[in-house]
């Protein structure tokens, strides 16, 4: 394949803190499949064969079981780091270099979309670029029910990402939390960017989908630039700002010299590879913004960051409670697409009676529902046991949860092993892992957790 997938999937979860106590958010179930399994299954619908997974050490064989019961067909070659090394993203490709051969695809395990990649490769293609990522417009928010478990003031997570006029190449990119690092809060540019684009169009309404194309020769670059420790946060925007770099005198070849024998750590234009073949190739091309008007725009410049925005597709990041609810509730919708043949209700779930189970809910493998029941917009997990006369609404069940006899949870997320007394009343509540309540327990915007533990919401 042209491309080299790698997911990355060794995340610490900080956002959802609780979930991941017992299990890495990687495996944490979204519509009874592992979080992990999406990007797998995206790759795998666009013809890849196999990939690198990259994940903690202490999940390693958990991972492999969970995949191999999910009949992932690909090759994968799971990579572990080890649990005490704290790696970002860039610190992880870093940490693979001797594995990546040829340009490679990065996408995060918390990515979902029905998205197809042959149109961010196309776009890589076209302009040849150093890096194109994957942007969504963010969600509606109006109407978003409110996460569970404590209400908390949102933080705000915008990004500023600037647009050449009518076009998809990045110029400008800045995240509004460095803003609120800098003593007047405003917005700077660079004379250098104006001087060959005079018309930028800033957007703050897309997100990062955490997906992104990179030229190999970047891979190489990292590993001798150890500063850059996270692909979003510090590689991209120093690919964007590094268009318009100019190669220093001193680091150009002398005149008895043809080529730089050793790449300068400081000279990001060193580590550029260029054959006389790619000249030719590139010379001969007839990409849009090659000749004309636009030549001296856009290649001037050896480094090229573009982005490929989507529009009315599945496309979210799993990263928060509130992110990680909501896409339980609209994954049924779309599970016909990316997993055919898949039922609502598993075969091996035992329903007694006619319980009242909406279209757009999910029942896992091994679950008894017993009569009387009401399951509206909502996800049962695997090896659970609801008792008679329950009612869940717009809620999450994980895996081996048991909910006695009586008991309404509406807005909930209830973790893996915990249990419900009879005529438990939840509402916007978070349930930790193992956490067993009362009878006639009563709860509104709480997270019911161990005491030891803390939950970022």
């Amino acid at each position: 394949m042209e491309f080299q997938p790698v997911v990355l999937a060794a995340g610490r979860g900080s956002r959802m803190t609780d979930l991941v106590s017992q299990t890495s958010k990687s495996l944490l179930p979204v519509g009874n499949k592992p979080m992990l399994w999406y990007p797998i299954n995206m790759l795998q619908r666009a013809g890849f064969e196999e990939a690198i997974v990259v994940v903690l050490s202490s999940y390693q064989a958990e991972t492999q079981k969970l995949l191999e019961m999910c009949g992932v067909a690909m090759r994968l070659d799971i990579v572990s780091i080890p649990d005490q090394d704290y790696m970002g993203t860039a610190d992880t490709l870093r940490h693979i270099r001797d594995k990546i051969k040829r340009d490679v695809l990065v996408v995060s395990c918390d990515l979902i979309t029905d998205v197809s990649l042959h149109h961010i490769a196309n776009m890589f293609r076209t302009y040849d670029a150093t890096v194109t990522m994957l942007l969504c417009s963010q969600p509606e928010t109006p109407d978003t029910p409110p996460a569970p478990g404590p209400k908390t003031k949102k933080r705000s997570e915008r990004d500023f990402i600037g647009f050449e006029d009518n076009g998809n190449r990045v110029l400008f990119m800045t995240s509004e939390a460095d803003l609120a690092d800098m003593d007047d809060d405003k917005i700077k540019f660079r004379k250098s960017l104006f001087k060959k684009h005079p018309n930028v169009r800033i957007r703050s309404n897309l997100t990062d989908c955490h997906l992104y194309l990179i030229k190999k020769w970047v891979v190489d670059y990292l590993a001798e630039n150890r500063q850059i420790s996270s692909i979003k946060g510090e590689l991209i925007p120093h690919l964007v700002r590094k268009q318009f770099y100019k190669q220093k005198k001193q680091d150009l070849p002398k005149a008895n010299e043809s080529v730089i024998s050793e790449p300068v750590q400081s000279d990001i234009l060193s580590y550029i590879p260029e054959d006389p073949m790619t000249a030719t190739i590139r010379d001969m091309s007839t990409w849009v913004d090659h000749r004309g008007d636009m030549e001296d725009c856009c290649h001037g410049d050896k480094i090229r960051c573009y982005a490929y925005t989507v529009t009315g597709s599945l496309c979210v990041r799993t990263n928060t409670i509130a992110s990680y609810c909501e896409t339980n509730k609209q994954i049924p919708r779309y599970l016909a697409t990316l997993n055919k043949g898949a039922a609502n209700i598993d075969p091996s779930a035992i329903v007694k009676g006619k319980p009242q189970i909406g279209s757009d809910c999910l029942v896992g493998e091994s679950s008894a529902i017993a009569e009387k029941v009401s399951i509206k917009r909502s996800i049962i997990g695997r090896n659970c046991v609801i008792g008679e006369k329950v009612k869940i609404s717009n809620s999450v069940i994980l895996d081996r949860v048991q909910i006695a006899d009586g008991c309404s949870v509406q807005g909930c997320i209830i973790s893996s092993n915990a249990g419900l007394g009879e005529r438990c009343e939840l509402k916007d509540c978070i349930v930790g892992g193992a956490q067993n309540l009362p009878p006639d327990s009563k709860f509104t915007n709480e997270a019911l957790v161990a005491e030891e533990e803390m939950l970022e919401i």
